[in-house]
């Protein structure tokens, strides 16, 4: 799979055919004949980016987290919060006076262990620093920047610079998550101290920030800090985790090494201080037949989200079974069918209900994925407390289908076999787009079971690959019609601002779909404001069934992650994406 973060995965599926059975390889196992600690990881892309703020691949942020710290970790076995940089979680009270009455605020100190890698202490200052790069209204982050509204102000301890106190101007329910986030090293990343010439207050608003985006010194960080020194050089991806950023080989690999004199190795028996590997190497292997292949012959020691056909061969062969330890867990993710709802032919509910009722989607489990997925009606893991358990599917239907685009005035008035229909004095023919990623062969399956469907309606579908980078900023400009894709999901429940209210709706937003009404947008608010758990269960319940009904996409499946993991190699599993973590795989015996 390939993700965007927390935000759209897109997910990888069937491809066709498998070249397991019989598959002799070379034996160029890296690091494992001489039983060096070289973790050999798998990607399918080059990620968008190393740059922690600006990142929106999934990929991206798993390499990220292994060079960047925050305040807080979280437990891979039951998704809370843990101190990472900071010394303990933060003291969080409500405010009862003065300029942020009514708000919180939180209570913060860095371990004082923490150093940067120039020996220097990381401080209150670099972590104010790394708000001021996500409130700068020109750096290229606007997925993340919402999650700051509540922010107010950030003061720092005048005795000790490693303390200082966060103040929300108003009450948010997810405010430990997201103020524990990254912290940058300002040395590196503003030498010139531009954004100290401006506080957090100067930038809390976005009334504030608009003001601010022709002030030169605001442009000129953004500038440099948008560009590639920050998101691929050595020298420019630096923080102050246990991995340094040694190279990037476009289409090849990406390799960390562990730095010798960490300043978190002082930290004992504490789970994310663990960093086994001496030197771990995404390689980039775009095609999944070749990275089986390179899983078996020990090239790789790990790959997760393997596609269907291939990992149900993995388990029938004897190679695979004797060196690979192989699983298929559920993960906290879901894919959909995406639509553009502001397009002429599919701003129509009744249209996008049509379609749903034409996508089989127990066939397409069943075809492409052997079963092992689980459908869902939502964005939120069935194993979630605030799963709404009560949506009534959408079921394969097709005579409801015709009838639903009949109600919609869409005929076929020239007896071409496909839909029609007068826009804006023009004949509009219902043909749609359907955009995905090139080389992707079990999306195009899926996109060709789908089209068969679509077709006995009257509905022409034309399957569109593009090359990744394309693709993903077709997304990001809205530019197509319908598309296969997915999002990552919190392990707990996450704010559902970025991905469903109408401002997230903008160029570059995380709401492709531009779903949203003001009726949805207040019901966002309010449950972001609400820190009752049991009230906000229920509200949350009430917007899944709000956008399952409005149909901005179809929900398909809860994606079961197809892992295996080389045998010299241990490491616990989890549900949380990619499926383990990467800094604890540890030589089998050490």
């Amino acid at each position: 799979m390939v993700w965007k973060v927390s935000y759209r995965l897109l997910i990888m599926v069937v491809i066709a055919g498998s070249i397991l059975s019989g598959c002799k390889g070379k034996n160029t196992d890296n690091g494992a004949a001489s039983g060096e600690n070289i973790l050999n990881a798998y990607t399918l892309s080059d990620p968008d980016m190393l740059n922690p703020i600006n990142l929106t691949s999934v990929d991206g942020r798993y390499i990220a987290g292994l060079v960047f710290m925050s305040m807080y970790g979280q437990d891979p076995k039951d998704y809370k919060l843990t101190p990472a940089l900071a010394v303990a979680r933060a003291k969080v009270s409500e405010v009862t006076e003065g300029e942020w009455k009514g708000g919180e605020k939180l209570e913060y100190e860095i371990r004082p262990e923490a150093t940067w890698d120039n020996g220097t202490p990381v401080t209150a200052s670099d972590y104010a620093f790394t708000l001021k790069c996500i409130l700068n209204p020109n750096t290229k982050c606007t997925p993340l920047r919402p999650y700051y509204d509540w922010l107010g102000d950030v003061q720092i301890d005048s005795a000790n610079p490693k303390k200082f106190t966060v103040y929300a101007k108003e009450k948010y329910f997810m405010i430990e998550e997201f103020s524990g986030y990254y912290v940058l090293p300002e040395y590196v990343y503003d030498p010139e101290h531009l954004m100290a010439k401006f506080s957090i207050k100067d930038l809390n608003t976005n009334d504030k920030r608009n003001n601010l985006k022709d002030n030169a010194d605001i442009r000129k960080f953004a500038d440099e800090f948008n560009g590639e020194k920050f998101q691929r050089e050595k020298g420019g991806i630096v923080g102050c985790g246990p991995y340094e950023f040694a190279g990037w080989k476009t289409g090849q690999d990406i390799t960390l090494v562990r730095k010798k004199n960490w300043w978190g190795d002082k930290i004992k028996d504490v789970r994310d201080f663990v960093a086994y590997p001496d030197k771990i190497i995404f390689k980039v292997i775009n095609d999944g037949n070749t990275a089986v292949t390179a899983l078996k012959d020990g090239q790789i020691d790990e790959m997760n989200s393997i596609n269907p056909k291939n990992y149900e061969d993995l388990l029938k062969n004897d190679v695979a079974k004797q060196k690979l330890k192989m699983d298929a867990p559920s993960i906290f993710a879901w894919t959909y069918i995406g639509f553009n709802t502001k397009n002429p032919k599919l701003s129509d509910r009744k249209v996008r209900e049509a379609i749903a009722h034409c996508i089989n989607r127990n066939e397409i489990n069943d075809v492409i994925n052997f079963k092992r997925n689980q459908i869902c009606e939502t964005f939120v893991h069935p194993s979630q407390n605030f799963y709404n358990h009560d949506i009534k599917p959408f079921d394969y239907d097709l005579d409801l289908a015709r009838k639903l685009l009949d109600d919609a005035g869409w005929k076929d008035s020239d007896g071409d076999g496909f839909r029609d229909k007068m826009i804006k004095g023009q004949k509009v023919k219902l043909t749609l787009d359907f955009k995905i990623p090139a080389g992707n062969k079990g999306r195009e399956q899926t996109g060709i079971m789908i089209k068969e469907d679509l077709k006995k309606v009257g509905i022409d579908l034309t399957i569109t690959a593009r090359e990744w980078s394309v693709y993903i900023q077709d997304m990001d400009k809205r530019d197509f019609e319908t598309t296969y894709g997915g999002y990552s999901m919190s392990a707990t429940m996450g704010d559902p601002k970025q991905m469903w209210h109408t401002s997230s709706a903008v160029t570059g937003g995380s709401n492709m779909f531009s779903y949203g009404n003001a009726e949805s947008d207040k019901l966002i608010e309010d449950i972001r404001s609400e820190l009752d758990e049991s009230k906000r269960i229920e509200m949350y319940k009430k917007l899944e069934v709000m956008i399952h009904d409005d149909i901005p996409c179809v929900f398909m499946f809860i994606p079961a992650n197809r892992i295996a993991i080389n045998k010299r190699y241990t490491v616990e599993e989890t549900l949380l994406n990619p499926g383990f973590l990467y800094n604890e795989f540890k030589l089998a015996g050490n």
